[in-house]
């Protein structure tokens, strides 16, 4: 009797070439996948990471924007004649301006 000389499918030849590099490595399989399981979670962590730090930059950027618009809406607001001025901006530029003294 002959044994099948088959080379079998690509999933076989890949858990045989992982095995036979566990066993180069000095590490049962088991712990081969343990450490790719666990090198795909450090992954994923740092990706989240630098992500939400990105998200974070930007959300800042956009709070300096608007800052600075209001800001300069209101120093023009300030600089207006009093009869030109919209009456919400007058209260706040003269909240603004006790607050600088």
């Amino acid at each position: 009797m002959k044994m099948d000389q088959s080379s079998g499918n690509i999933v076989t030849q890949f858990f045989a070439w992982f095995a036979a590099i566990a066993a180069a490595c000095g590490f049962t399989t088991q712990d081969m996948v343990y450490m790719l399981f666990g090198l795909i979670g450090v992954i994923i962590s740092f990706a989240s990471y630098v992500s939400g730090r990105l998200d974070a930059r930007k959300a800042r950027k956009e709070n300096e924007k608007r800052t600075k618009i209001v800001s300069d809406y209101l120093d023009d607001a300030r600089a207006k004649p009093a009869h030109e001025t919209p009456a919400a901006a007058k209260v706040i530029s003269d909240a603004l301006s006790k607050a600088e003294v």
